[in-house]
Order: C-alpha cells, then structure tokens, then sequence
C-alpha cells in the first residue's frame, strides 16, 4: 500500500471510532476496562496463533512440500556477460 491509502485508511478509522465512540461509552456503564481487556486479549491470542501457524511459520501445516519448493522461486534473470560455453568461448556477435 502505498502512503496515501495508508493516511486515507486512517482518517477512516480515525473518523469511525469518533462517531461511534459516544454510543459505545454510553453502553458500557462502567465496564469499560473489562472490554478493553477482553477484546486486547482477543486480538492478542489471534496474533500469536497467526504467528504460530500463519504463512511464514516454521509450522509443517504452511510449508509447501519439498518437490516443489524450487518451484515457487522465480527464474534466475540472465546476466549481462556473455557465457564462456564451450560453444560460445566468449563470442559476442558484433550489433547491426
């Protein structure tokens, strides 16, 4: 995401939370820091299970199988430098 979009989503939510803030306190009554604790252990407990077993995990469950580990990677980008093969024994043909 590039800066814009990033600014333009927080003003968003920035926007979001002030609109909904008044409603929200008012429901409460007084059990304000039992749902911010609540909802912080929530949010805790699920990034601890994405690190865990998400992509990027040492978990076998998201590891994509051996055989086709070479697979995923992009192909090598040539070089600039002329092969030294035994066919081409560094003949650069000469530019039309």
């Amino acid at each position: 995401m590039n800066k814009a979009s990033l600014i333009i989503t927080a003003l968003l939510m920035l926007t979001m939370v002030i609109y909904m803030a008044p409603n929200v306190i008012a429901m409460n009554q007084g059990k304000a820091l039992r749902n911010i604790a609540l909802w912080l252990a929530i949010f805790l407990g699920l990034a601890l299970i994405y690190r865990t077993v998400g992509p990027g995990s040492p978990h076998p469950l998201f590891n994509l199988p051996q055989a086709m580990m070479g697979m995923s990677r992009e192909p090598p980008a040539e070089s600039a430098t002329p092969d030294k093969t035994p066919d081409n024994q560094g003949f650069t043909p000469p530019k039309e």
